[in-house]
């Protein structure tokens, strides 16, 4: 679900957004920034192959392979280089100088950086290394990447992913757990969570960029802390199997938790009492 949003989304950002034609967009896409663009990956590239297994230093990839493509480059002395295409060609770019300090990597931006709609990157990473492989994620959305790796979702088989991973890191062996920091290893499950709706609260609708709007339903969980549970988790419906929705946990006590359900357009059929979660997703056996 959460891909397929991003694609249907990043699709239809231009159409909807109207921001195409302002300055800082034509500033990112003009023949100067092209140039600068080509010197920071050329400085990059020429880096990185004279590091032998850096921490942090490389190529970086997350993205559907269709209208999300988020690519990051990086290297001690000469800086990052940020772009994300899209299914409508290039969405942002930015460049600038790196920083480490206390196991975070910062970047800082040359040109304007909004994490907003179809457009930025954060501009602090926490470095976390899974086996062999190095994954790069914003250090505000660990949780996020925990719910990844609950959900079968990590350590992926393929390239394309929710989280950036360092370029031919998916053919490596994903052992053990991922280290993240401490405070967030709590949300790294040794085994799955179920969990049955038994309270469905009444919806509310908010907008987005686009004509049609958000749908959320608040509903109760049958579990809690006790089983392991806690707030910012996501849980993914497995009965109906036909339904593809997940709900994120809002509140978490020690048997019963509070989550929301968000869907795209608020005509969307919602959630029902008697219907079962997994903090797996039925699909990632």
């Amino acid at each position: 679900m959460r891909r397929f949003f991003l694609l249907v989304v990043a699709c239809s950002a231009v159409t909807c957004s109207g921001t195409d034609a302002d300055r800082v967009y034509s500033d990112k896409i003009s023949e100067k920034a092209e140039k600068t663009a080509a010197t920071f990956r050329k400085s990059i590239e020429a880096e990185i192959k004279t590091l032998k297994k850096h921490d942090w230093a490389g190529q970086y990839y997350e993205g559907d392979g269709l209208g999300v493509n988020v690519s990051l480059g990086l290297a001690p002395k000469s800086g990052f280089l940020f772009e994300w295409h899209g299914c409508m060609g290039l969405y942002d770019r930015n460049y600038g100088a790196v920083s480490f300090d206390k196991g975070k990597i910062h970047l800082s931006c040359t040109l304007p950086n909004k994490r907003k709609g179809f457009q930025g990157i954060a501009e602090e990473f926490t470095p976390i290394a899974w086996g062999e492989r190095k994954y790069l994620v914003p250090s505000d959305d660990i949780v996020g990447f925990c719910n990844d790796v609950n959900d079968g979702s990590e350590p992926r088989k393929g390239m394309h992913g929710s989280y950036l991973l360092r370029d031919g890191d998916e053919k490596k062996e994903a052992k053990g757990v991922p280290t993240v920091p401490a405070e967030f290893r709590p949300y790294l499950l040794s085994h799955p969570v179920e969990a049955e709706i038994v309270v469905v609260g009444n919806a509310t609708t908010r907008p987005s960029v686009c004509e049609w709007k958000f749908k959320d339903t608040p509903v109760v969980l049958n579990r809690g802390k006790k089983q392991g549970l806690l707030k910012g988790m996501k849980l993914h419906v497995t009965k109906p199997n036909n339904v593809v929705e997940s709900v994120e946990i809002t509140k978490a006590e020690d048997e019963r938790c509070e989550a929301v359900m968000t869907q795209v357009g608020e005509k969307e059929a919602g959630p029902q009492v008697g219907w079962k979660l997994s903090t797996r997703c039925r699909w990632n056996p």
